[in-house]
C-alpha cells in the first residue's frame, strides 16, 4: 500500500497522499484504522510519513490495539518536531529595569496554565531566589536554611534574614521550593503555604513526596541546615536576563530578555501536554508493532508536583508518566528520535510490556529521568504479568537530564526482567546513569556503555546503582548489630544481572554501587577509572576481571552476610595515595584513606567474610599493600593489614602486589604490556574499542 502523509501545510479533508497530505496525526491515525478494516489486513504495517515542520499537539496521540502495525516516520531527512507546547502571539512593551511585559488574553479566556516558558526552543528561568547559576551543578544558585522542622503537621523552614532576600514577596503562596535532602540523595519540591517575615519562617504546603522514605526515613527525605535550596515563581525576584513571570490573575507575561535577543522575531512557547504519545493496551489485548522513527519530541509539562509512587523498596519515588508512555504493548520501537526539554520523564514503559526497542535516540534537558522501565509488583500475582521484560535500550546518548528532579537516572529499572542496556553514552547527569531499584527477577545485561560525569548534584552513589531490599533483606543486618545468613535471595533475584564491558569514568566514590541487598550479579570486563565497586549486604556476586584505576574509594565489601557466596577474582586494583591533593584525608598514619586497596566494613561474625578473594593484582604509588577492616560493632575496632598479614588470614593467597604494566592508562589505554603479572594470573584483556555509541548513531545528535 502507499503510505499516508502528514504536513503542517496539509488539510485533514485531504486524502492523505504525498501531494494532498493530512494536517494532523489524529487524522492519519483514523485513515490507517479505516484502511486496515476495509482491506481486512491485521498484520501488515501501515506507514505514516511525516513532512518537516512543527506539530503542536492539542491532545495526546493515543494509540490502542486498533492501531497495531502502524509505523510513523519522518520524510527523508526532514526535521519534524512533535511539541506539547503552544505558540504565544505576544506584543511586548517595556515595563521597567530591562523587563518587558505582554498581554496574553488566553491566560484569562482559556485559563491557560503553564510553569515553563521556551524562547526559540530554549527553556527560560522562572523568576527565583537566588539567581540561577549553572556553573557548579547543584551548588551554585542555591542558599541554605537556618533551621527546619518537618514533623507532621508542622512543616516549616527558618531562614537567616541577613543572608536571605531583602525583597518582600506579595504572593508567596505562588512560589515553589526546590530543596535537597540533607544527605543529597535527591531533591524535593513543595508549594509554599506562607511566609512569616517577622519570624523568618517559611511554611510548606503540598509536596515532599519525590523521594521514597519507607526504609530510610529522615535519612532520605530529611532536610536541615545542610540542604541547599532555591525558591521560584516570585515576581519581585525578576531581575536577571532570561527570567520570566506569569501573572495569571491579570493575563500578563513578564520577561527579561537576554541582551542579544530580538523580541520581535523570537518564538515564545509554553507546554500544555504531559504526554505527547501514549501507546496503551492490556496484557490480554496488547498494542503490537507501533514504531516512531526520526522525530524531535519536545516541550511537555512538568510532573514533579503530580502523583508519585514508590514502585518497590528502593530509594525511589516516581511519577508514572513520560513524554512517550507505553503500557500493555509488545514489539514497539522508538528509533532515532530526539527528546529535548521535556518537563518530566522522556520515555516511560509501564507494567505489561514486552520486546520493545529504544534505539539511536538523543535525550537531553529532560525535567526528570530519560528512560524508565517500571512494573507493579502487587499486580503480578498468578497470570498477571504487570512488568516490562525484554526491552532493548541501545545506542542512545543521554545527558543533562534532571533539570527539576535530582533523584533521576539515564535508565531506571524497577520490577522488570531481562532488559538489555547496551552501547549507550550517558554523561553529565545529577545522579546515576543506570539504576536498578530492586532485585525483582533480574536477568538484565548491561554492556558496552560509556558512562562519565555522573552524580554531579548528589552524593553517596555511583554511575551504576542498585538496591535489593526484597523479602530477605534485613534492616538490622544493614544498619544494626545483626549478623546472619542472606536467605534465599534467588527467590526474588531469579536470574543473574550481568554488567560487562563497560567504561565507567568518574570521581564520585562508587562506580558500581551494589547497595542494600543487591544480589545475583556477575560483574566482569569493566574498566572503572576514578571509581571502584561496593558490595553491600547481598549474596551471589561474582566480580572478576575488572580494572579499578585510581578509585576515590577502594573496592569495598560492607556489612557481609554470614556464609555468603561473593567472589572477587582476577581484578586489577591500582590505587593512588592522593599525596598531591591536600583535600583528601591526610591522616595516613592512622590508615584512614590513602593507598587502601580493600575496605571491609562490618564483615560477618561467624563465617568467612566472602567465599573467595584471589588471583588479584594490587598496586599503588606508596609501594605497599594495605587492606582495612572495620569490625563489628562498628566503631569498636579497625585493623590494617600488609600483604603477608592479609594472606595469613587466608585471603588472596595467589594474588600479587605488582605494577600491572598498562600501556598508557593516562590516555585511556589499559591494554597490558608483555610480561604483565596480570596475564600470568589469568587476567583476560579488556577490549574498549566496542564501548559507546554505534556507527549508525545520527551524527547531528552527538553532543559537543
Amino acid at each position: 500500500m502507499m503510505p499516508f502523509y502528514i504536513s503542517p501545510a496539509g488539510d485533514d479533508a485531504n486524502p492523505g497522499t504525498e501531494q494532498l497530505p493530512f494536517a494532523t496525526f489524529q487524522q492519519a491515525q483514523r485513515a490507517a484504522r479505516n484502511y486496515r478494516v476495509t482491506n481486512v489486513m491485521k498484520d501488515q504495517v501501515v506507514q505514516v510519513v511525516v513532512r518537516g515542520g512543527t506539530y503542536y499537539l492539542h491532545e495526546t496521540l493515543t494509540l490502542t490495539e486498533e492501531d497495531s502495525f502502524t509505523s510513523f516516520s519522518t520524510y527523508s531527512e526532514e526535521h519534524a518536531v512533535v511539541s506539547g507546547g503552544r505558540k504565544l502571539n505576544v506584543a511586548w512593551r517595556p515595563y521597567r529595569d530591562g523587563i518587558f511585559v505582554a498581554e496574553v488574553p488566553e491566560m484569562l479566556k482559556e485559563h491557560l496554565p503553564f510553569n515553563q516558558l521556551f524562547v526559540n526552543g530554549k527553556r527560560q528561568i522562572r523568576a527565583r531566589y537566588p539567581k540561577y547559576d549553572p556553573s557548579i551543578p547543584g551548588v551554585s544558585g542555591y542558599t541554605y536554611p537556618a533551621d527546619c522542622k518537618l514533623q507532621w503537621p508542622h512543616r516549616e523552614m527558618k531562614f537567616d534574614p541577613q543572608k536571605f532576600t531583602d525583597k518582600r514577596w506579595s504572593k508567596p503562596e505562588e512560589a515553589e521550593l526546590h530543596i535537597f535532602g540533607k544527605n543529597y540523595w535527591g531533591n524535593l519540591q513543595w508549594k509554599i503555604k506562607a511566609i512569616d517575615w517577622e519570624d523568618h519562617t517559611i511554611t510548606f504546603g503540598k509536596g515532599g513526596f519525590q523521594i521514597n522514605d519507607v526504609m530510610q526515613g529522615e535519612d532520605a527525605t530529611g532536610i536541615d541546615q545542610r540542604s541547599r535550596f532555591f525558591i521560584e515563581n516570585v515576581f519581585e525576584e525578576l531581575d536577571s536576563p532570561g527570567e520570566w513571570y506569569a501573572d495569571f490573575q491579570n493575563g500578563l507575561l513578564y520577561y527579561y530578555p537576554m541582551p542579544d535577543l530580538n523580541l520581535e522575531d523570537a518564538i515564545f512557547e509554553v507546554p500544555q501536554l504531559q504526554r505527547l504519545i501514549e501507546i496503551r493496551g492490556t496484557q490480554e489485548n496488547p498494542v503490537v508493532n507501533i514504531g516512531f522513527n526520526g522525530f524531535h519530541m519536545t516541550q511537555t509539562t512538568t510532573t514533579y508536583m503530580e502523583k508519585y509512587e514508590a514502585p518497590s523498596l528502593g530509594d525511589w519515588s516516581i511519577h508514572r508518566g513520560g513524554a512517550v508512555y507505553l503500557e500493555g504493548a509488545e514489539k514497539c520501537s522508538i528509533e532515532f528520535c530526539r527528546f529535548d526539554a521535556v518537563g518530566g520523564n522522556a520515555i516511560f514503559i509501564s507494567d505489561f510490556n514486552r520486546d520493545h526497542r529504544i534505539y539511536g535516540c538523543s535525550i537531553t534537558d529532560a525535567g526528570e529521568s530519560a528512560i524508565c522501565l517500571v512494573g507493579s509488583k502487587h499486580l503480578t500475582m498468578g497470570s498477571q504479568h504487570a512488568y516490562p521484560a525484554n526491552i532493548l535500550v541501545a545506542n542512545n546518548e543521554i545527558n543533562n537530564i534532571g533539570f527539576y528532579g535530582k533523584q533521576t537516572a539515564g535508565v531506571f529499572i524497577s520490577v522488570g526482567r531481562n532488559h538489555t542496556i547496551a552501547h549507550n553514552h550517558i554523561h553529565h547527569i545529577p545522579r546515576a546513569a543506570i539504576c536498578i531499584n530492586d532485585g525483582t527477577w533480574g536477568g538484565h545485561v548491561i554492556e558496552y556503555n560509556d558512562i562519565h560525569n555522573t552524580v554531579q548534584e548528589t552524593g553517596d552513589h555511583g554511575p551504576f546503582n542498585s538496591w535489593g531490599r526484597d523479602r530477605f533483606w534485613c534492616l538490622e543486618q544493614s544498619h544494626g548489630p545483626a549478623s546472619h545468613c542472606a536467605g534465599d535471595v534467588k527467590k526474588d533475584a531469579r536470574e543473574v544481572v550481568t554488567i560487562r564491558n563497560n567504561r565507567f569514568v568518574d570521581n564520585s566514590g562508587w562506580g558500581i554501587d551494589l547497595d542494600d541487598g543487591s544480589s545475583h550479579y556477575h560483574i566482569h570486563h569493566n574498566v572503572c577509572i576514578g571509581i571502584s565497586i561496593k558490595l553491600r549486604e547481598g549474596d551471589y556476586r561474582l566480580v572478576e576481571n575488572n580494572i579499578f584505576y585510581h578509585p576515590a574509594n577502594p573496592p569495598g565489601i560492607h556489612i557481609g552476610y554470614e556464609h555468603n557466596h561473593d567472589r572477587f577474582l582476577r581484578n586489577i586494583i591500582v590505587a593512588h595515595s592522593n599525596a598531591d591533593n591536600p583535600e583528601v584525608d591526610i591522616n595516613f598514619e592512622k590508615g584512614e584513606s590513602r593507598g587502601k586497596l580493600y575496605e571491609f566494613i562490618g564483615p560477618p561474625l561467624e563465617s568467612r567474610w566472602v567465599e573467595e578473594l584471589d588471583y588479584n593484582i594490587f598496586f599503588n604509588d606508596l609501594g605497599y599493600f594495605k587492606a582495612t577492616v572495620h569490625f563489628r560493632p562498628l566503631g569498636s575496632r579497625t585493623e590494617h593489614y600488609s600483604i603477608d598479614e592479609w594472606k595469613s588470614l587466608g585471603w588472596d593467597r595467589h594474588s600479587v602486589f605488582a605494577d600491572p604494566l598498562f600501556t598508557d592508562p593516562e590516555q585511556g589505554d589499559f591494554s597490558l604490556k608483555e610480561g604483565s603479572p596480570a596475564l600470568k594470573l589469568g587476567f583476560s584483556e579488556i577490549d574498549l574499542s566496542k564501548v559507546g555509541l554505534l556507527p549508525d548513531f545520527p551524527a547531528h545528535y552527538v553532543s559537543q
